[in-house]
């Protein structure tokens, strides 16, 4: 990859940004900020920056298949009107578990969705990992803790997944025409590190990409676990990352704002940032399991 700068394409002191998402068909960057309780979509060529409101903390967003957003709100998944700001929940996700919420989401190339849950207070084992297409509901991954991801690597039958409080990245075998997940196994450790698995994605030659919270850097490694490249990032905390753009070419990267130790000496915390790698991602597809809207009465 060579030296690979970064530059500030959205200069905002945004609490935590997350989830960045290119929609190829507007040219558009949607992303959330967690903490701050928004929903954001980001015009790179004018530099307009626009946002929703959400009731309660957004764990991430896609697009349906008529480009509506559809945010991971802590009950469930939920279309966003964007004239009034109004939800309504589509997709419920662990009604019984009121002190968790969604946590990150990802469409396959099936249009289903992925998406994990986390406690509030972070306690141990007590969120999972679902896979969502249309009413079906399925639970993949149980006993997680901060379920980030995932990143899908459809070519080669791969799904990776973090758990951010346990410093480790697990990568399981996919089935993409079925869904089912099988032989998980380590992929990355870095407790020793200290460093956090946050957000990621697989670029176009299988590449797997993760930004490294309290690393400063997001990197690039094969599939075999081996360290391929670093991106550093003038702030302490990336969050996750994307790659967009006319040719798919460009990589996003999220920062936090809340979870900067330093913030006084660190004043881009909270911005987005933009760089060129070298390689490109594929495109992002849209959420064609969302269940209808119900019938009026």
């Amino acid at each position: 990859m060579g030296d690979v700068r970064v530059h500030v394409t959205l200069s905002i002191r945004a609490h935590h940004p997350e989830g960045p998402l290119w929609d190829a068909a507007t040219a558009r960057l949607w992303w959330v900020d967690i903490v701050g309780e928004r929903v954001h979509c980001f015009n790179p060529t004018s530099g307009e920056n626009r946002s929703w409101h959400t009731p309660g903390q957004p764990g991430g967003v896609v697009l349906g298949v008529s480009g509506e957003p559809v945010v991971a709100l802590p009950e469930g998944l939920a279309v966003l009107d964007q004239d009034t700001e109004a939800t309504e929940l589509r997709v419920p996700i662990e009604q019984d578990k009121p002190e968790n919420r969604a946590n990150d989401l990802k469409i396959d190339s099936r249009g289903r969705a992925w998406v994990g849950t986390m406690a509030y207070d972070k306690r141990p084992r007590n969120a999972g990992f679902y896979r969502v297409d249309g009413d079906e509901v399925v639970r993949v991954v149980d006993g997680l803790t901060i379920p980030n991801g995932p990143a899908l690597d459809e070519a080669r039958g791969r799904l990776y997944l973090a758990d951010t409080a346990l410093f480790v990245v697990d990568v399981f075998d996919l089935d993409i025409d079925t869904g089912a997940l099988s032989g998980r196994r380590r992929f990355l450790d870095l407790t020793e590190a200290g460093f956090w698995p946050d957000g990621m994605t697989v670029d176009d030659d299988g590449m797997f990409w993760v930004a490294l919270g309290l690393a400063g850097a997001v990197h690039r490694y094969r599939p075999d676990g081996t360290l391929d490249g670093v991106v550093e990032v003038p702030t302490s905390n990336p969050t996750s990352l994307a790659f967009g753009g006319a040719d798919g070419g460009d990589l996003y990267i999220t920062t936090s704002w809340v979870d900067c130790e330093a913030r006084a000496t660190q004043p881009l915390a909270g911005a987005l940032f933009r760089c060129r790698p070298g390689v490109t991602g594929p495109p992002t597809p849209r959420f064609t399991g969302l269940p209808p809207a119900p019938a009026a009465k």
